[in-house]
């Protein structure tokens, strides 16, 4: 059965995208302070910051896209369900999205860097996840909010 949800954006579509989302939010998280310097120069701490969420932007893509376009069909149709393995599923995929991030943060610094603790990122994820569904929701695109897309 074909799936009539299925997401099929190119490669190059999303890259471009992915890209740009970076872009603004590194530069606002490099303006607010959110990552210490360490005695970083500042086009090395942007770029330390736009490598970590680019990980996490690109990374979660591919990983929504695996919700919306496989998992999402064998799940139970009721939609509370649906609601509550929609969040349990963001938080299982922050803690790859964290790890890889976490790996990016420590080449660009000598000693050893943590960025927090993976199960506050997890939460952290979610609420991301919440945002950004809320301003397709907004677009009137399809989201979390109006079905659990």
């Amino acid at each position: 059965m074909e799936n009539p949800e299925k997401n099929t954006e190119s490669f190059i579509h999303t890259v471009i995208r992915t890209i740009i989302t970076t872009t603004i939010i590194a530069a606002i998280l490099y303006w607010v302070h959110v990552f210490p310097s360490g005695g970083k120069s500042k086009l090395v701490l942007f770029e330390m910051i736009w490598s970590v969420v680019f990980c996490i932007v690109f990374g979660g893509h591919w990983l929504e896209l695996l919700f919306i376009n496989g998992v999402k069909f064998s799940l139970p149709k009721n939609i509370i369900s649906l609601y509550l393995i929609r969040i349990v599923y963001w938080f299982v995929c922050a803690v790859p999205l964290f790890f890889a991030a976490n790996l990016i943060t420590g080449l660009f610094s000598p000693k050893t860097v943590q960025m927090g603790r993976w199960w506050m990122f997890g939460f952290f994820y979610i609420g991301i996840q919440l945002l950004m569904h809320a301003i397709m929701q907004v677009r009137f695109k399809k989201s979390f909010y109006n079905g659990v897309y």
